[in-house]
């Protein structure tokens, strides 16, 4: 079950990390052109937020079966 919530985390980190690269750039005016805004967001930013968010899910995870203990 914990590794299945650090997967959920995982997945929230890429989707926050995609959908915030698309409101910045289009608030600091980044070409939409042939949808490269887009591409960068969910292929380029995305899995760098969603590593992020599934190394966090494994860390607290791993924090809370040690508080049990």
């Amino acid at each position: 079950m914990r590794i299945v919530l650090a997967f959920l985390i995982g997945i929230v980190g890429w989707l926050v990390a995609a959908f915030g690269t698309l409101i910045i750039g289009s608030t600091l005016g980044l070409s939409d052109f042939e949808g490269e805004r887009a591409m960068v967001a969910f292929f380029g930013i995305g899995p760098v937020g969603g590593l992020i968010g599934l190394l966090t899910g494994l860390w607290l995870a791993l924090r809370k079966r040690r508080v049990k203990r």
